[in-house]
C-alpha cells in the first residue's frame, strides 16, 4: 500500500513536469512579432506576442489604392493578416517539436521517458488538500489556451485631434476608426502618426486579465516540492 502510494505521487510528480514543459513550450513557440498587409498592401499591422498591435503604419500614396472611408477596415484586415502570419508560425514550431503528439499523450496520461524533461521550478511544500487541483487546474488551462481568444476589458484611444480611434482588448484590435473627411489628402507618414497616438493611447488604456499560466512557474514548483516531501516523508516511514 505504502510502495503503490509512492509510485503514484512520483507518477503525477512526471505527469506535472510534463505538462509544464509542455506549457513552456507552447509560450516559447510564440513569435515575437509578426506582420501582415491588406489586400492593397498600402496598410501593414506589427502584432507583438501578445497578440495586440505594436505598430501600425499607413503607406504615403495610399490613395491610389484605397478610398479615405475604407482605411479603417484596412488596417482590422492587415491586422488579421498578421495573426495568420502568427499562427502559421507558431503551428510550424509546435509541429517541429511534435508539440501536439505530446501534448496528446499527456492528454491520455502517457509517459513520454525518451524525451528529457525541463529541470522543474523551485518551490515550497504545500499543506492544502485542495493545492493539487489548484495545481493541475491551472496547468490545463495555460495547455489549452493555445488558439483560444483573451477576455479583456475593452480601450479606445483617440488622437489629440479626435480624428482617429483605436479599440483594442486584450486578444487585439478589434475596431479602427478614420474619419474620412480629414484623411482624404493627407499622407500615409501624417495618419501613421495620428494612428499610433491612439494606439498607444489604447494599449495605456487596456486592463489585461490575469493570464492562465501567470502563476504557472510557482505553482508547479510548490507542487513538486509538495510531492517530494510528502514521498520522503513516505519513505522515511518506511524504514
Amino acid at each position: 500500500m505504502q510502495q503503490d502510494l509512492m509510485q503514484r505521487l512520483q507518477q503525477l510528480q512526471q505527469r506535472t513536469t510534463q505538462l509544464g514543459q509542455l506549457a513552456a513550450e507552447l509560450a516559447s513557440a510564440v513569435p515575437e512579432c509578426s506582420e501582415g498587409c491588406d489586400a492593397s498592401g498600402r496598410v501593414l499591422v506589427v502584432l507583438g506576442r501578445d497578440g495586440v498591435p505594436a505598430e501600425i503604419r499607413v503607406r504615403d500614396r495610399w490613395q491610389e489604392r484605397l478610398e479615405p472611408d475604407q482605411l479603417g477596415a484596412a488596417v482590422l484586415d492587415a491586422a488579421a493578416d498578421a495573426g495568420q502570419s502568427a499562427i502559421r508560425a507558431l503551428t510550424g514550431r509546435l509541429d517541429e517539436s511534435r508539440w501536439w503528439r505530446r501534448q496528446r499523450d499527456a492528454d491520455e496520461g502517457t509517459i513520454q521517458d525518451e524525451e528529457p524533461l525541463v529541470r522543474p521550478p523551485l518551490g515550497r511544500p504545500q499543506h492544502d488538500g485542495e493545492f493539487n487541483e489548484q495545481v493541475m487546474n491551472a496547468l490545463h488551462a495555460s495547455v489549452r489556451e493555445a488558439g483560444q481568444p483573451h477576455t479583456a476589458l475593452e480601450a479606445t484611444g483617440t488622437d489629440s485631434g479626435q480624428h482617429v480611434a483605436v479599440t483594442l482588448t486584450g486578444g487585439g484590435i478589434v475596431g479602427c476608426f478614420v474619419d474620412p473627411w480629414w484623411a482624404r489628402d493627407r499622407t500615409g507618414s501624417a495618419i501613421t502618426e495620428s494612428v499610433s497616438a491612439a494606439l498607444r493611447r489604447a494599449r495605456r488604456d487596456l486592463a489585461t486579465p490575469a493570464h492562465p499560466s501567470a502563476q504557472l512557474d510557482t505553482l508547479v514548483g510548490d507542487a513538486l516540492a509538495t510531492l517530494n516531501a510528502v514521498v520522503h516523508q513516505r519513505a522515511g516511514g518506511d524504514e
